[in-house]
């Protein structure tokens, strides 16, 4: 049976006391990395059990003079309402932002921030009080070239969190070209295949808070056409390790499969997630991986660009994927949207996620040069009935279809109420934190895991259970969407359930555990070899 979908968002970003404005640093001459930003954290900085919200900024290029906009970290009250803390935190930041990701990388047990960057990307280690330090060049991470997405994951099963980040054009402020839209006749942002692709990075965490970088090692580094905007680590193959996969642009999209040793071999082609059905490389945004027909596998979705569908690519096992998002209800529906950000997330609480999808055109004037298409795009929400989609933007309310140049999209339950919220970032635009209303009608549990053999986090750690007859899987992730993460808690929706049983949390370190029955309505914290401890 499907029940109601109740769920509407509201536009509380007022009221909470969030009033970043994303920068992209331009003055009309059309620099391509203005199109690409800007990315949202949402992460506990200062373990209150609240997660808090990180925006990224970019900075002025050449032909402005205004002075660069900070980064913001808003803290959580609890109230509701936010507190800008970005200066006594030290997260104002410096250079161009893109996007990152937050996790305890040293395991001492707060999350430090990775902010990737056009330019050199930034690490900033968490004190413990609130405040946190930069790490720059000492780090390793660096690298100076264009970076967008960016992903924690253990590669080697050592208990330390390494480090994929997603790069994107061989592009600099030097080798910039001046476009002009062969049907208009006018300047216009370059397309992305004016410019070759990069290689991306990994890292291995050596333990110390620095990183080595692996990728020749790893066998990444010689793939260098690619040109990475998303990038979401998933056990698409449930073999206990985290495989990766990256949404390329106009390229076509990697998945590494890892052995478990520390090398990763690309398969997409052979697995079927490189291409559309059609054999075609799409303009590969935002990405993200979750059981949308509750089989027990991962599956994966791709936002792209206008005239391309997003594709969903079914988990079939065996290493193998399909292409079905017409089957899935997401091919027409997605047709004149440019997609950026997007998540896999249950709404509603019924046991099924849903899809949110954040739009928004790269070209400032592409209304002048093909009429029925706009720069600012509404965003769109699309609920899972049972293993196909179903458009519900327009029943959503009109905080979420009101059009915005939309980039990062990042969940959190932000006001603990019992159902995911959405931070959004907009390219050029204000940040955006929407409420969701109606969510909790079905019962939820939440599980903060804490690490001892594996990362402090858990992150990589695979809970399943059987819900109404069927598996749920999910795993806790850190880095997905486009230059965003989400809230670090995994959320089981439970429907009309009271409690949840048979519960197994498979941790990186290979340890398996089976976990109480659980009662619905709370949030509980799970230590590695001791259950729950609270």
């Amino acid at each position: 049976m499907i029940l109601l979908f109740l769920v509407t968002f509201t536009d509380v970003t007022a009221q909470a006391g969030i009033s970043f404005q994303h920068d992209h640093g331009g003055s009309g001459r059309r620099y391509i990395v203005e199109i690409a930003g800007g990315g949202v954290l949402a992460f506990d900085y200062d373990l209150d059990e609240r997660p808090d919200l990180f925006y990224i900024n970019g900075a002025p290029l050449p032909g402005t003079n205004r002075p660069r906009r900070a980064n913001a970290l808003y803290r959580n009250l609890g109230d509701g309402t936010f507190r800008d803390v970005t200066e006594e935190a030290g997260l104002a930041g410096e250079g161009y932002g893109m996007g990152g990701a937050a996790s305890d990388l040293d395991n001492d047990g707060d999350l430090d921030v990775l902010v990737t960057a056009f330019g050199e990307n930034q690490l900033y280690l968490n004190n413990g009080d609130g405040t946190f330090r930069s790490r720059g060049s000492e780090s390793g991470v660096a690298d100076g070239r264009w970076s967008s997405s960016a992903a924690f994951f253990e590669l080697d099963g050592d208990g330390f969190l390494d480090l994929y980040v997603a790069n994107y054009l061989d592009f600099t402020l030097a080798t910039h070209r001046e476009c002009v839209s062969p049907t208009a006749g006018f300047l216009a942002y370059c397309h992305p295949q004016e410019y070759g692709g990069v290689a991306d990075i990994l890292y291995r965490n050596r333990g110390d808070r620095t990183f080595e970088d692996v990728s020749a090692a790893t066998g990444i580094a010689g793939l260098t056409e690619g040109k990475g905007l998303g990038v979401v680590a998933l056990d698409f193959d449930d073999d206990g390790d985290s495989d990766l996969y990256v949404a390329n642009d106009t390229t076509r999209n990697y998945l590494y499969r890892n052995d478990g040793g520390g090398r990763l071999t690309e398969i997409g082609v052979e697995a079927g997630v490189a291409y559309n059905e059609q054999g075609l490389a799409e303009a590969g945004m935002g990405v993200d991986a979750g059981d949308v027909d509750r089989d027990g596998r991962l599956d994966l979705v791709v936002t792209n660009f206008d005239f391309e569908n997003n594709t969903l690519y079914r988990n079939l096992g065996g290493g193998f994927f399909f292409d079905a998002t017409s089957a899935f209800g997401l091919g027409a529906v997605s047709l004149t949207e440019l997609g950026f950000g997007c998540d896999f997330l249950d709404l509603d609480n019924d046991g099924w996620q849903d899809l949110v999808v954040v739009n928004g055109h790269i070209l400032d004037n592409i209304a002048e040069i093909q009429s029925n298409l706009s720069f600012a795009q509404p965003g769109q929400v699309f609920r899972n009935e049972r293993g196909r989609f179903r458009d519900l933007t327009g029943s959503s309310g009109p905080a979420i279809s009101r059009p915005r140049v939309g980039r990062g999209l990042a969940s959190l339950d932000f006001d603990r109420d019992g159902d995911l919220d959405l931070a959004i970032s907009s390219r050029g635009g204000a940040a955006e934190l929407l409420r969701n209303d109606g969510g909790n009608a079905g019962g939820f549990i939440g599980l903060r895991l804490v690490g001892v053999a594996s990362n402090r986090d858990g992150v990589g750690a695979r809970l399943t259970l059987e819900l109404e007859g069927r598996p749920w899987v999910d795993e806790l992730r850190a880095g997905s969407s486009y230059l965003a993460q989400n809230e670090m808690t995994l959320y089981v929706g439970l429907g009309s359930g009271a409690k949840a049983g048979g519960l197994s949390l498979r941790w990186p370190s290979g340890r398996v555990e089976e976990i109480e029955t659980l009662a619905a309505g709370r949030r509980y914290v799970v230590k590695e070899g001791v259950g729950v401890i609270r």
